[in-house]
C-alpha cells in the first residue's frame, strides 16, 4: 500500500494552530465553549478555517486529543529514553527525583492538563476519545512501561497493581498541581510513598 502524502508545512502549521487554540478554549472556558467559530476567532483565522481542518466537532475533538497525546509522549519519552539507556540500580531518592520531574513537567503545561481533564469529564459518551485520554492510549502504555522499569530498577515491587498505584498517585499529583496548588510538593510526596513501599518489600 503506498504511503499517504505528507502534509505541507503550511497545512501542518494550520492544524497545530487550530489544535493549540482549541486547547486554550477548553482550558479557559470548558468543552461547551469549543466551537469552530470560537477557534477561528482565537487563532486569528478567517471564518471557516477550522472547518477546513476539522470538518465536524468530533474531528476537532480528535485533533485536540491527538495533540495532547503527542505532547505528553514527548515529555514521557525523555524519561523512557533515560531508563532504556541506563540499567544501573536506582535509589528511592533518585527515583523520586525523576518521577517528580515528570510530574512537574506535565503540570507546567497548564492549558494542556486543564483541557485534558475537561475532556475526560465530558467525553464519556465517546468511548474511543475517552480511552485515548485515559487507559486506552499510547500515553498510558508508555507510562506503564516507565513505571514498571523504574520500580524494578529501584528494587521495588513492580507487579501490575504496584504500577497502577504509582500511576494513580502521579496522576493525582499532576491534577493537584494543575488545578489546585502549583506549589504542591510532588517530590516529598513521591519520596514518602516510595520509601514506604521500600520498607514493605520482602
Amino acid at each position: 500500500m503506498p504511503d499517504l502524502p505528507s502534509r505541507s508545512p503550511a497545512a501542518q502549521h494550520r492544524r497545530d494552530l487550530v489544535a493549540r487554540s482549541a486547547i486554550g478554549i477548553l482550558a479557559q472556558d470548558g468543552v461547551r465553549a469549543l466551537t469552530h467559530r470560537a477557534v477561528d476567532a482565537s487563532a486569528g483565522l478567517p471564518p471557516g478555517s477550522t472547518s477546513h481542518v476539522a470538518r465536524t466537532r468530533e474531528a476537532l475533538l480528535t485533533l485536540v486529543v491527538d495533540a495532547l497525546a503527542e505532547s505528553t509522549l514527548v515529555d514521557s519519552g525523555r524519561v523512557a529514553t533515560w531508563l532504556d539507556d541506563d540499567s544501573s540500580p536506582l535509589s528511592v531518592e533518585e527515583l523520586a527525583d525523576h518521577l517528580a520531574g515528570l510530574v512537574e513537567t506535565l503540570a507546567a503545561r497548564h492549558d494542556d492538563m486543564r483541557a485534558r481533564y475537561a475532556l475526560i469529564i465530558e467525553l464519556h459518551d465517546s468511548p474511543t476519545l475517552h480511552a485515548k485520554l485515559t487507559t486506552g492510549s499510547e500515553v498510558h502504555a508508555t507510562a506503564r512501561r516507565i513505571a514498571t522499569a523504574a520500580l524494578r530498577r529501584a528494587g521495588l515491587p513492580h507487579a501490575g497493581s504496584d504500577v497502577d498505584e504509582l500511576l494513580g498517585l502521579m496522576e493525582s499529583l499532576v491534577f493537584h498541581r494543575s488545578a489546585i496548588d502549583e506549589q504542591s510538593p510532588a517530590h516529598a510526596i513521591l519520596h514518602a510513598y516510595l520509601r514506604g513501599r521500600a520498607s514493605t518489600r520482602t
